[in-house]
């Protein structure tokens, strides 16, 4: 601030205008002599100076902006016009105060005030938010007043002025050099501070970098100067910078505050560089209840890194395996040994919800960049180093209801779910998503999870559950008996002998098992419920739904991450070496290890901070589930393949 009072309204009590007369008076600008001399209506000045204290400043405005008219040129006419200009910069009227002080400086240019005014002047282009005047007025204030009492007042505006405009280099130099002109205990030296924190926090590296250049040594900023820029390059990955910047911070203050910081920078830094270049750490459970799955990956990513001869680009990465048997502290403790002791690059895994959520949290902690294969929701919002490379529900709930409704063109919809965890939370997903799609979810009904007979949820689908309305059985008989006198239907519609099915739907969602669905796609039929196309989920891909419902479930639809039967080589190198059939996650373990080696090979990451980053900006990557790279959430965008059943075969679906 450059004056010390902040007038709010026009209008002023009396009170308020007396606090401010002696405020203006107390200012802590040096007076500014004025001449003796004889002037005409000396009692006008002294009726203009009471009605101001005494808070009747229209009255005061008029008896100052009379005695100056009578009074031209003379020093009294000058203060005249002075304190008419600040009663308005008061009532924050700041367009006429602007306009009396550039009065005063053209008739008074030779005045001993014509810095204060001058200053007055900057100060109200500032609160009109005309920054660039204010900063460029501010300049040529300082070019002439440099040594003047309010020079310290004035860098501080200058500060302000030249923040509003970007221009952080100017706006550095004048908070430091402001700061040296206050006393430690004067209220402006903590307006100084506080404005120079705000800078800090949003400047870029280059105006840091010559603000630390053009700072004097003796500069209390220096060091938050200086922890600052390490912090960013840090964030940029220019670990030279941001040694150089922790070394200038050690050696710019005897303040051990500061000198711990620098020096935990320093070993962060060392820590760093240390990292081994395409060291990786594999977290999988090897042993225990999940052993199967962990085997399925580990098979895929060595058949990725080339070690049966299935990938040209071995040799890029090298690998570090560990056991985590699903255990999540066991993770936690196998992540902070392979950061700390193996110095690797990034982490791979775990596969289990709770396991990889426990990992991530703790990798994030420690600064290194995580590829999860886990299908919990939101797991990447544990930070910026928590990638994941799996299909999550969401994901197949995207690709299937886009492609039914946007090119195949549904957009009535029956959902029968099972009452179980996976089922509600399915349900939701596809309801969500066909509203998303303006199409329409118009029967829904859940079954227990144990149940095998679904006649009853079918026929609440179709309303034969309960007996129907009156006015709906009438309406249905005139239909049906109009449809028969055209000659288009074999007999007329009796409600109370032959109630056929309301099916309001083209399609029906089933979230469930590969063994249940086979279960309940033949009873739509058996309750004359035909023509409807049956959707799933992954769960849907086995060849036991084949072998036992195919017959029902012809043009059924269902995503998947990983189909087979399109990658023969991969297929059958795989039988080669395990005596198996690949499965989704041996897929996405040979998928992830071969992106990484391409990755290192297309961007060089030298530290985890700039594999993060490579990460982000790696794309054209074609793995054996299509096209992989990883969004601004950290989540990988390889979209769900679609199948069909035709006769006893799933197909994909072009």
């Amino acid at each position: 601030m450059i004056h010390p009072w902040k007038p709010k309204r026009k209008a002023i009590s009396t009170l308020c205008m007396a606090i401010a007369f002696l405020v203006f008076s107390c200012h802590p600008r040096p007076p500014v002599p004025e001449p003796l001399e004889a002037e005409p209506y000396p009692d006008l000045f002294s009726f203009a100076e009471t009605e101001f204290l005494e808070g009747r400043t229209d009255t005061a405005t008029e008896a100052f902006g009379e005695y100056a008219e009578k009074n031209p040129g003379t020093p009294r006419a000058r203060e005249a016009l002075h304190r008419i200009a600040r009663i308005h910069e008061g009532a924050a009227e700041y367009e006429k105060a602007l306009t009396l002080y550039q009065r005063i400086l053209r008739e008074f240019p030779d005045h001993p005030g014509f810095a204060e005014v001058s200053l007055d002047k900057a100060g109200v282009l500032y609160r009109l938010g005309r920054y660039e005047a204010s900063r460029d007025e501010t300049l040529q204030w300082l070019d002439h007043f440099a040594a003047h009492p309010l020079a310290g007042h004035t860098l501080l505006l200058l500060g302000k002025a030249a923040g509003a405009v970007g221009d952080e280099t100017t706006a550095f130099w004048a908070y430091i050099r402001a700061s040296l002109a206050f006393h430690p205990d004067d209220p402006l030296q903590h307006d100084v501070d506080m404005y120079m924190a705000a800078l800090l926090e949003t400047a870029g590296l280059d105006s840091l970098r010559s603000a630390a250049v053009a700072a004097p040594p003796n500069t209390r900023y220096l060091p938050e100067i200086y922890h600052r820029i390490a912090r960013l390059a840090l964030e940029a990955d220019d670990l030279e910078l941001a040694q150089e910047a922790g070394m200038a911070l050690v050696r710019s203050t005897p303040d051990q505050y500061w000198v711990d910081t620098g020096r935990e920078i320093l070993d962060r830094i060392s820590e760093e560089l240390a990292v081994g270049k395409g060291v990786f750490a594999c977290l999988l459970p090897l042993s225990g209840p999940f052993a199967i799955y962990g085997r399925e990956v580990l098979n895929g990513m060595q058949l990725g890194m080339g070690v049966f001869g299935a990938s040209e680009e071995g040799g890029t990465i090298e690998l570090l395996i560990e056991d985590t048997r699903g255990d999540p502290d066991a993770a936690v403790e196998k992540v902070e040994e392979l950061v700390h002791k193996g110095r690797v690059m990034g982490i791979i895994g775990p596969l289990a919800s709770r396991t990889a959520t426990a990992a991530a949290i703790k990798a994030q902690e420690l600064g290194v960049p995580i590829i999860t294969l886990a299908q919990k929701e939101g797991i990447t919002e544990e930070g910026d180093m928590v990638f994941r490379n799996f299909l999550t529900p969401a994901g197949e709930m995207d690709r299937l209801v886009s492609k039914a409704v946007g090119e195949l063109g549904l957009l009535r919809f029956g959902i029968l779910y099972p009452d179980s965890a996976y089922g509600r939370r399915l349900m939701n997903l596809f309801w969500d998503r066909v509203e998303e799609g303006e199409a329409f979810v118009t029967a829904v009904e859940s079954y227990a999870p144990e149940a095998t007979d679904f006649s009853e949820h079918i026929r609440k689908m179709v309303g034969l559950h309960h007996p129907r309305p009156p006015r709906l059985v009438e309406s249905l008989t005139e239909a049906e008996r109009a449809a028969f006198d055209a000659g288009i239907e074999s007999g007329p519609y009796d409600a109370a002998k032959d109630p056929e099915p309301i099916v309001a739907f083209d399609a029906v969602f089933i979230p469930d098992s590969f063994q249940k669905v086979p279960l309940i796609a033949p009873q739509f039929p058996f309750h004359d419920v035909f023509n409807i196309r049956f959707l799933g989920t992954s769960l849907w891909q086995s060849p036991e739904l084949l072998e036992q419902g195919a017959d029902y479930l012809q043009g059924a639809l269902f995503p998947t991450g990983f189909f087979a039967e399109a990658e023969e080589a991969f297929v059958e190198l795989y039988r080669e070496n395990f005596e198996s059939d690949p499965s989704l996650l041996a897929a996405i373990g040979y998928d992830t290890i071969r992106y990484l080696n391409h990755l290192m090979e297309t961007h060089a990451p030298k530290t985890r901070r700039s594999l993060q980053q490579a990460l982000l900006l790696h794309r054209d990557f074609q793995g054996l589930r299509g096209s992989l790279s990883f969004d601004a959430h950290r989540e990988a965008t390889t979209p769900a393949v679609l199948l069909t059943i035709r006769g006893k075969r799933f197909i994909p679906l072009n």
